[in-house]
């Protein structure tokens, strides 16, 4: 299923370390999803290309916040494999999506779109602008052991 909000936009590498996600109702996924400290990764697409403005890695187990701010003059798209399945969020202005079965949203020119999720596995998670077939990138999910 793909979104169409408003606004949106897409990502760049970046290595993380994440959790898995249990598959609650929808209330309590969109509450679980944004409750608790989450860690922010700032994504900004300027000249048809993806920038990491803001992140770093995350903490095992704690949900990911991708802050998406397009200042390119054309609608963009973000859509990636590692959103099938998972419980997402996705939050701009205007509207609010929440569950599973997205693959992906879109953001507007001049428009931000905050994408909420926690990643199953560790990998190499390619995205793209489905819009723009030279906009790629790549999330790069790490699982490091505690002492």
């Amino acid at each position: 299923m793909r979104i169409h909000l408003p606004f949106l936009g897409a990502a760049v590498g970046i290595m993380a370390l994440l959790g898995t996600v249990v598959a609650p109702s929808p209330k309590e996924a969109r509450s679980q999803i944004q409750e608790g400290h989450e860690q922010r990764i700032e994504i900004v697409i300027e000249d048809r290309t993806f920038f990491l403005a803001k992140g770093g890695p995350i903490q095992l187990v704690t949900p990911i916040e991708i802050v998406l701010e397009n200042r390119d003059q054309v609608r963009h798209g973000f859509t990636s494999s590692m959103l099938i399945g998972l419980l997402v969020s996705g939050e701009d202005d205007q509207i609010t999506t929440y569950g599973k079965g997205v693959e992906g949203f879109y953001v507007n020119p001049g428009k931000t779109l905050v994408i909420r999720f926690r990643a199953e596995r560790p990998g190499s998670i390619p995205f793209h602008c489905d819009l723009h077939e030279r906009m790629k990138g790549e999330l790069y999910v790490l699982e490091v052991p505690t002492a």
